[in-house]
């Protein structure tokens, strides 16, 4: 058999067999899907300067592009297998398919979920193998079999080709609803705030279409996170130790977390680092849990604690100092919304700083540790900043009807704006470019790490084309910066802008 065409064939059996894995990783949380882990330990690797170029230059797509390429390299591997293994005139799928095997089982030990077994993992890969033999071998022995009719051929490969993709699209369709529907049992208890988080009484707003939600759902929330592939954590085994340089480490679970602390609840704002100006990356949330501070004090720091470090189910890592750590706005959470935490916002536990950027509010909490160095995480590694204080932001989220307005007739210009644990005093918008300021409108926030929703009646004067910006000062009485910079090293500034059209 021909080289190529054993390379092809290869090829699809990888397919098949890939399509298999796939599904069984999504049923499964002791399985680990090999491409998807492999690409996850790359991207975890990756040097900073790398890493961040690809971020600047292909935002979250890096991430996917990574996924592709594992992707890729998979299929790739299964084809040259089964040429490198092959005897003299013949393939051996089966001895292709063991080496296939080991190199998938090295690929799943660089996952860091500690959901992952050894046993069905071993099992999934035997099945594997086997169907990639049995693949190999039918393919092989189709193509051979019409090797004297070139039509024959044609036809035999054209419907072997057709076989695979429909089995490895309809495999991947599964594996995705799989992984969409299941995830962990989220049907758990979780106890009540002492102070549950309400909206308080407050003067009316204009309802504005097109303005943002002021508390924002968690399916509407932004994901952002460095995985492929999201750990999923069950509630009744999980346990968080809390250990390093304290005096009484300990350990707690689920049920512990909310019965040895006061439960608390506080509306905050989240925003990712990486949102650009006027970027849709930030989202607003009552979330409940107890406050690190109560924990850390439980655990007594020893003298010269300087971090408190968060390790994630994903291998993630991250810190914040002792200092930050002791604010009582800094929650360990397990609720949001008065929702246990979905997978994809870190259940059952996570960390909310409203402090600074969602990079160090680490999801999946499997442990905290208190050191006495200047801890450097994921991204501080990669050049971001370690302090990561939120800026003071604002964003238009309506200009005019449809982008437009009419010269002499009212409309409105509206959007948000938030600055961390600062909040925000006042909204200003310009209509001419930045030439003049004039205050918007501000809705009474929630809580003090609430954002603001701001609108602004404006009736244009003149036709053309007219640039609308928005700047917010925060609590402190600092106005937003105007210098425009990109979101690394330490997130985006300057002003949003959108252009009216003034007919």
């Amino acid at each position: 058999m021909e080289r190529g065409r054993t390379r092809r064939v290869g090829a699809l059996a990888a397919v098949i067999a890939l399509a298999f894995l796939w599904v069984v990783a999504g049923i499964s949380n002791a399985v680990v899907f090999p491409p998807t882990s492999l690409a996850g330990a790359l991207v975890r690797e990756t040097p900073g300067d790398v890493a961040t170029f690809f971020i600047e230059l292909l935002g979250h797509w890096a991430l996917r592009l990574a996924t592709l390429g594992a992707l890729a390299g998979a299929v790739a591997a299964g084809a040259e297998a089964l040429v490198r293994t092959a005897a003299p005139e013949r393939p051996r799928p089966f001895v292709a398919g063991a080496v296939l095997a080991v190199l998938s089982g090295l690929a799943a030990a660089v996952e860091p979920s500690e959901e992952i077994s050894p046993v069905p993992m071993a099992l999934t890969l035997v099945v594997a193998v086997a169907i990639y033999g049995v693949a190999a071998k039918a393919l092989a022995a189709s193509d051979d079999s019409h090797e004297t009719t070139d039509l024959g051929r044609r036809r035999v490969l054209k419907l072997g080709t057709g076989g695979v993709m429909a089995i490895a699209v309809g495999g991947g369709v599964i594996g995705w609803f799989v992984r969409r529907l299941g995830g962990p049992d989220r049907n758990v208890a979780i106890a009540d705030a002492l102070v549950p988080a309400r909206v308080p009484a407050r003067p009316p707003f204009p309802e504005i279409a097109g303005l943002t939600e002021e508390i924002t759902t968690p399916e509407a929330h932004y994901v952002i996170d460095i995985n492929l592939v999201q750990p999923t954590v069950e509630a009744d085994s999980w346990s968080l130790p809390i250990m390093g340089e304290v005096a009484k480490p300990f350990e707690l679970d689920f049920s512990s977390l909310q019965s040895e602390f006061e439960v608390v609840e506080h509306y905050s704002v989240l925003s990712c680092i990486s949102n650009e100006v006027g970027g849709p990356l930030v989202g607003h949330s009552a979330w409940r849990g107890v406050r690190l501070r109560d924990v850390v004090e439980q655990a007594g720091p020893n003298e010269g604690v300087v971090d408190v470090v968060f390790t994630g189910a994903d291998g993630y890592k991250d810190s914040i100092p002792l200092e930050v750590a002791r604010d009582p706005a800094v929650l360990l959470t397990f609720a949001q919304n008065g929702e246990p935490l979905s997978r994809e916002h870190g259940f059952p536990c996570r960390v909310r700083v409203p402090a600074i950027y969602g990079m160090k509010n680490v999801k999946w909490l499997q442990s905290i540790e208190l050191v006495t160095i200047d801890y450097q995480g994921y991204w501080m590694d990669r050049g971001w900043s370690d302090r990561a204080i939120v800026k003071t932001q604002s964003r238009i989220d309506v200009a005019g009807d449809d982008g437009g307005a009419k010269v002499g007739a009212e409309t409105w210009i509206a959007g948000v704006a938030w600055a961390g644990d600062r909040g925000v005093s006042a909204v200003e918008v310009s209509t001419d470019g930045g030439g003049t300021w004039e205050p918007a409108e501000v809705k009474e926030p929630i809580s003090d790490n609430s954002w603001r929703l701001w609108a602004f009646r404006w009736t244009p004067q003149e036709a053309g084309s007219a640039t609308v910006l928005c700047r917010a000062i925060d609590g402190e009485g600092a106005v937003q910066s105007a210098e425009e910079t990109p979101p690394h090293p330490a997130g985006s500034s300057g002003y949003h802008s959108v252009e009216v059209d003034v007919g």
